[in-house]
């Protein structure tokens, strides 16, 4: 996963990085994922599904994650992996996805950080070059 993450001094802000939207989009959710409890410990034994339509692709993500974080509060469940089956960002924005993990145990799983909610404060979507290849790339602030 490429991702740079960048002094903030009370929130998680981050850049991450993929050769495809849809790898952005995978990176973004496990830096959110990772950030609720570190993903080496958590098992894909469950997997939730997922569908949004926004009306611009910054909303696009920030309904994606924020509907990671109310999985996570709402049902307790921490994930470590997505697969999105379908990404739309142009004339219409929408993902379909599944998310896959398992219910959060306190014995099992280290207790990370708790997020708020996801920001469009410096929220950024586009492409880059870095390292001399165009990189898709979405700059993101959660709350803790």
């Amino acid at each position: 996963m490429q991702v740079k993450f960048f002094p903030h001094p009370a929130d998680i802000e981050f850049e991450v990085y993929g050769e495809t939207l849809e790898e952005v989009f995978k990176n973004a959710a496990k830096v959110v994922f990772d950030a609720i409890t570190p993903i080496k410990n958590v098992n894909a034994v469950i997997s939730k599904e997922i569908e949004i339509k926004s009306e611009d692709l910054e909303s696009l993500l920030y309904d994606f994650l924020e509907n990671i974080i109310i999985l996570h509060d709402s049902e307790n469940l921490v994930f470590k992996d997505v697969e999105i089956h379908e990404l739309k960002a142009e004339n219409e924005f929408f993902i379909k996805a599944s998310l896959k993990g398992e219910q959060y145990n306190p014995e099992k799983h280290e207790s990370g950080v708790v997020i708020k909610a996801v920001t469009y404060h410096e929220m950024k979507i586009g492409k880059k070059i870095i390292n001399g290849k165009e990189m898709w790339f979405a700059h993101v602030v959660l709350d803790i």
